[in-house]
C-alpha cells in the first residue's frame, strides 16, 4: 500500500494534494512510489488495466505531464526520478529501474511526421481536438513502443522520439533529439545525435558486489 494516498468513494487521492483532482484507479503506486500531484494526470485517459506503474520508491517531482492515450501503458521501475518529466504514450513506454530524468525531457511514442501523414489526416485531427470535450485525440496509430532500459540518465529539454530502446547504462546529453537505438553506457549529444563516449560498464552486478564488499571493509 502506498502511504500518500487514500481511496474515497471509490477514487484515489494524494493526501495534502494542491489540486482538486483525483488519480485513475488504474494509475499503480508501488510502495513509497511519489505521485506529488495528481495534476500531472489531468490528460491522462488510458483504459487498460494498469495505464500507469510507478515503482518502489520512484517519484514524479516539479510537475511533470503524462499525456497517456485510451491505449497508453507507462511502466516506471524503481528508484526512477521523473523530473518536470513530460510522457506522451499511445502504445507502451517502459521505464527501467535507477533511471534518471531533467527538467522539461521529452518522452514521446507518438509523433506525427508529415511524411508519413497526409494533410487530410492533419487537418481531422486538429478538428477532433477542437471539437473533443476532454481534448482527447487518438494517436495509436502514430505510436511506436519505446524501452528505456535500466541505470539511464536523460539531461534536461532531451527529446526521445517513438520506437526508440535506450541501451542500458547510456547518458543523453541535454537539449538532444534521439531518433535512432542508443547502445548501452554510451554518451550521446548534439543535433544530430552522436555518440561521443562510452562508459566502462560499472553497473553489473560483479561491478555491484565488488563496490558493497569494499564498502564493508571500510
Amino acid at each position: 500500500m502506498n502511504g500518500y494516498v487514500e481511496i474515497i468513494n471509490g477514487r484515489q487521492f494524494i493526501c495534502n494534494d494542491w489540486y482538486p483532482g483525483s488519480l485513475p484507479l488504474n494509475v499503480i503506486l508501488e510502495p513509497q512510489a511519489y505521485p506529488e500531484s495528481s495534476f500531472s494526470f489531468s490528460s491522462f485517459h488510458s483504459e487498460q488495466e494498469e495505464g500507469f506503474i510507478m515503482g518502489y520508491a520512484s517519484g514524479n517531482y516539479a510537475f511533470g505531464n503524462y499525456l497517456v492515450g485510451k491505449k497508453g501503458k507507462v511502466s516506471v521501475g524503481k528508484y526512477v526520478i521523473l523530473n518536470a518529466t513530460n510522457i506522451v504514450c499511445n502504445k507502451s513506454i517502459l521505464i527501467g529501474d535507477h533511471c534518471m530524468f531533467g527538467w522539461g525531457a521529452v518522452v514521446a511514442d507518438s509523433w506525427i511526421e508529415v511524411k508519413v501523414s497526409t494533410i487530410e489526416e492533419r487537418k481531422k485531427l486538429l478538428y477532433d481536438a477542437a471539437h473533443s470535450t476532454e481534448r482527447y485525440v487518438d494517436l495509436s496509430n502514430y505510436a511506436k513502443p519505446i524501452v528505456i532500459e535500466e541505470n539511464v540518465w536523460v539531461g534536461f529539454d532531451a527529446v526521445i522520439l517513438p520506437g526508440v530502446r535506450l541501451g542500458r547504462g547510456c547518458i543523453v546529453g541535454c537539449k538532444t533529439i534521439i531518433s535512432e537505438d542508443v547502445p548501452p553506457y554510451a554518451v550521446v549529444v548534439g543535433e544530430p545525435a552522436k555518440i561521443v563516449k562510452t562508459l566502462n560498464a560499472d553497473d553489473t552486478e560483479e561491478a555491484k558486489g565488488e563496490a558493497l564488499n569494499l564498502y564493508k571493509r571500510v
